[in-house]
């Protein structure tokens, strides 16, 4: 099979830096990191360059020498709130990391809600103190000018 890859974190390779062909994608990867002698820490992302049904899997170095690799999550925050990897036991058990939805979970679902507060909040400010100068100008306009 045919397999491409790139770093992921700490720094973000846009192009993919290695491409080749091996048995299976674990295999591919541990090339890869051997090959580019990438350090402990560092994260990256293999494809399997089968057009639209491609598979994809995020790794991580946990050791140099020699390489050993761990499947890890993908990485969608910022780099000063790191995402948790998967252990080393659930990585060799499992083998092989689905692609899974990284939605957020309840800290989204609260800056949703938080957000719609604040608009809320932000409106009616806006909408008392028009109603509030409003009838500021009528009492004015009547104590001034005896309009009414």
């Amino acid at each position: 099979m045919r397999y491409a890859a790139r770093r992921t974190w700490p720094e973000k390779i846009k192009a993919w830096e290695y491409l080749g062909e091996s048995e299976d994608m674990q295999d591919f990867a541990l090339m890869f990191a051997e090959d580019k002698r990438l350090p402990a820490d560092t994260e990256f992302v293999v494809i399997e360059k089968a057009g639209a049904e491609s598979e994809i899997e995020f790794f991580k170095v946990t050791r140099t020498e020699p390489y050993a690799l761990v499947a890890a999550e993908p990485r969608v925050e910022s780099a000063s709130n790191p995402a948790p990897a998967e252990s080393g036991a659930d990585a060799g058990t499992s083998g092989v990391l689905g692609a899974r939805a990284m939605d957020g979970g309840v800290e989204a679902i609260a800056g949703v809600w938080r957000a719609m507060f604040g608009n809320a909040l932000f409106f009616g400010k806006v909408g008392g103190t028009a109603l509030l100068l409003f009838v500021t100008a009528v009492f004015l306009a009547k104590w001034w000018f005896n309009a009414w």
